[in-house]
């Protein structure tokens, strides 16, 4: 969730139907399903997702889309008639996908799409340390091998993301070291090097939701020196870099200036692209996804710190969360459930089985509905309301990905 305050929840009004998205790949484990009487999913603090992947990953996994900020969407990907139509063309707009380990059986069936793509990264490998970039241990070896045999033989550039899979503070201590910071950069170079990738996604982000903000300052220019020589290294190599990040809301360094720790400013003439995490506004409390007004404030500062919109790249949602927001009686301990989230897959399932109608809140440019869900073992029982709040494919064409810069 961003660091800066909620805005005052704003005022739903009616509106046609959600537009739901059949996207490149959807997540299989994730979605509202009815287990034991209750819609269970999977939970956001999965065991099989330690620290903080899980949080962010859920949310792109259910979509995989990343849509560039400087041109306009001529078209959809995840909108057209997978039965009746043939793969589609490359768009004008460059759609970049990150392709998470937990989407692949679905997203197999799907890798006739790669080629409308720009770059698709690949979503499994974890930096360990110095020297170490491993696949993740849940990954399934055949799925992700069956899927780079399929996405080498498209179009689409091969640009593999790397995440932080370090405690709290231990990336930013690496990186403060000279020695160990060039030893990661050579790691990242034979990595990039021995699986004959085009480039590589940096997605280190434990600097901004496990370190803490003191640390900032110190962190900022280390992570600035390690973008440069990890850029120049790649670069000469003939191949990409690209960051992931969460977003700036302005060029300050104050609580209200958003991650100021990963300087878009300073990164922009080393990288390729910058991935802006524009999502997540609302995670512990119920709230729209990725509100207009907040993507436009990310899009605007992250526009003026760079100096350079072409590689600006907008992360989209294309999910949605579902809370609970009030329980009357008592819940079985066992079978309750927290927040959860919805896909683009589930989300009109769900409405159907609790029939539900969506509102749409034009301010956020998302939907939202509730319901009631009775929960019982049999001996004792309660009844949750649950607070639902999702992007629709319109929400994520018509008002986030069309810009111009």
């Amino acid at each position: 969730m961003s660091s800066r305050s909620q805005p005052s929840p704003v005022s739903p009004s009616s509106s046609p139907s959600p537009t739901l998205p059949s996207p490149i790949s959807e997540p299989s484990s994730i979605g509202d399903t009815p287990v034991g009487g209750i819609d269970a999913v999977e939970p956001e603090a999965s065991p099989e997702r330690p620290g903080r992947v899980p949080r962010r990953r859920l949310l792109i996994g259910a979509v995989a889309l990343i849509v560039a900020l400087a041109l306009v969407v001529a078209g959809a990907l995840w909108m057209t008639d997978r039965e009746s139509s043939p793969p589609p063309a490359k768009p004008d707009i460059p759609l970049d996908a990150w392709v998470p380990y937990w989407t692949l059986e679905s997203a197999l069936p799907e890798v006739d799409r790669l080629g409308s793509m720009r770059d698709v990264s690949p979503f499994w490998f974890n930096a360990v340390g110095v020297d170490q970039i491993v696949v993740d241990a849940h990954a399934d070896a055949e799925l992700t091998a069956s899927f780079m045999d399929e996405l080498k033989g498209s179009t689409a550039k091969v640009v593999p993301s790397i995440v932080d899979a370090l405690g709290a503070g231990e990336m930013a201590a690496l990186l403060a070291d000279p020695t160990s910071r060039a030893a990661h950069v050579d790691a990242i170079a034979r990595f990039a090097a021995d699986g004959g990738y085009d480039g590589v996604d940096i997605d280190y982000e434990q600097f901004a939701y496990a370190d803490g903000r003191d640390t900032w300052a110190a962190t900022r220019p280390n992570w600035v020196a390690f973008i440069t020589d990890l850029g120049a290294r790649l670069h000469a190599d003939g191949r990409t870099l690209t960051v992931s990040i969460p977003p700036i809301y302005d060029s300050g360094q104050t609580d209200d200036s958003g991650y100021w720790v990963y300087d878009y400013g300073a990164i922009a003439q080393h990288v390729d692209h910058i991935r802006i995490m524009a999502y997540d506004f609302s995670v512990e409390d119920p709230g729209p996804i990725a509100p207009m007004a907040w993507v436009e404030s990310a899009i605007t500062a992250a526009v003026d710190a760079t100096g350079a919109p072409e590689k600006l790249v907008l992360g989209v949602p294309a999910y949605g969360r579902n809370w609970p927001v009030a329980v009357s009686g008592e819940c079985p301990a066992d079978l309750v459930e927290g927040r959860t989230s919805v896909t683009a897959a589930t989300v009109g399932d769900l409405m159907a089985r609790r029939d539900a109608t969506p509102v749409f809140v034009p301010e956020a440019g998302e939907w939202t509905f509730q319901y009631d869900l009775e929960v019982t073992d049999g001996a004792t029982s309660c009844v949750q309301t649950r607070e639902v709040h999702f992007v629709d494919a319109g929400g994520v064409c018509s008002a986030r990905c069309v810009r111009s810069v």
